[in-house]
């Protein structure tokens, strides 16, 4: 599906687009999706019980809570981007808030957080021939990494368990589903799944943002002028850039999406970037423009109980880095950016950035 109203209608209607087949376009045991995906392909009843229980890290209240924190650190990252004048946009820049604010929140120490990077980025790059070889190789890369990942995890609730802090696992260490506390199994997956999207998509995001900037100074200068336009500008940063290209649901019976008509158990892929860019909701789609309103995007997906739990947190780091970066940078050139090979992620490897501070 590539318009945005099928993108909302499906997303909106998981008991006949369901999320418990798998979500990605190949074939995985469902088993083997929950260890690194946990909820997200689940349907209700399940689904809903485990995301009632993680969701309260990531209510607005919370996050509001370490907005501070993170500002803070965005200021740490962009003063020395800038005082060094630029550098690789992802390993200078844009991996560093992302993994720094997860890392916080779920209480992974600082001797483990190149660890968890490195099996995370492993994981989502596993279709990357720079990562993973040729392609018999892929699979056991995806593998290792979320090995890796839930090595960390069973280290960390082992410690939680007997000395509980301020973080997520504790939380989730010392909660129940159904009157039980949640398994390694269980927990673990829910560790894979925040290490991965709570790094990934906002670190693509900030990666692509540059580009954007770069190819329209006329828009960082409308920014810099303007600090006001920070939230719609984030909000057109995650449109623009569609971070994650897709996700799947199988229908549930046989139903029909505009004029065509789908069996039951059939595969229905959202191609969130399309939907962005469908011109009967966004006026001339391909401009990038920091003052569009409305800006009803489906980059954090189109609604419904799958939302992106981490939306507010994401935005939260997005605004506090580029309004930081306004602040100090009056000008930004990119060098050619080299783009991950994935048809799950649109992201960025490595790209040069200079910056001319203000």
């Amino acid at each position: 599906m590539t318009r945005h109203a099928d993108v909302v209608h499906v997303s909106r209607n998981p008991d006949l687009f369901c999320s418990g087949q798998g979500v990605g376009l190949g074939e995985v045991p469902i088993d083997l999706l929950e260890l690194n995906a946990s909820f997200l392909v689940m349907d209700a009843p399940r689904h809903t019980a485990l995301r009632r229980v993680v969701s309260g890290a990531f209510t607005p209240k919370r996050v509001a809570q370490l907005e501070d924190r993170i500002g803070g650190e965005a200021d740490r990252i962009v003063d020395e981007f800038v005082e060094r004048g630029g550098g690789d946009v992802v390993e200078d820049f844009a991996r560093k808030l992302p993994l720094w604010t997860i890392s916080e929140m779920m209480g992974v120490p600082e001797s483990l957080r190149d660890d968890l990077y490195a099996a995370a980025e492993a994981q989502i790059a596993s279709q990357d021939p720079e990562f993973a070889g040729d392609a018999k190789e892929r699979g056991s890369v995806a593998v290792a990494a979320a090995t890796t990942m839930h090595r960390i995890a069973a280290e960390l609730l082992a410690a939680r368990r007997s000395n509980p802090g301020d973080d997520i696992l504790s939380t989730l260490v010392h909660s129940e589903l159904d009157g039980r506390p949640l398994s390694d199994q269980v927990l673990g997956g829910i560790f894979v799944l925040f290490s991965t999207a709570g790094n990934d998509t906002t670190r693509n995001t900030t990666s692509h943002a540059f580009r954007f900037f770069a190819d329209n100074p006329a828009q960082w200068s409308l920014l810099a002028d303007d600090r006001t336009l920070i939230a719609s500008t984030v909000e057109e940063m995650v449109r623009y850039a569609s971070p994650v290209i897709h996700f799947r649901r199988t229908t549930t019976a046989a139903t029909t999406l505009g004029d065509v008509e789908i069996a039951e158990g059939d595969a229905v892929v959202m191609f969130y970037e399309s939907a962005n860019r469908d011109e009967s909701v966004f006026q001339d789609p391909d401009r990038f423009d920091v003052t569009r309103s409305p800006n009803p995007h489906v980059g954090f997906g189109g609604g419904g109980v799958h939302f992106c739990l981490g939306a507010n947190l994401a935005r939260a780091q997005l605004r506090a880095l580029f309004s930081r970066l306004s602040d100090r940078v009056s000008a930004i050139e990119t060098g050619e950016p080299d783009f991950l090979v994935s048809n799950f992620i649109n992201g960025i490897k490595r790209m040069p950035v200079t910056v001319a501070a203000r």
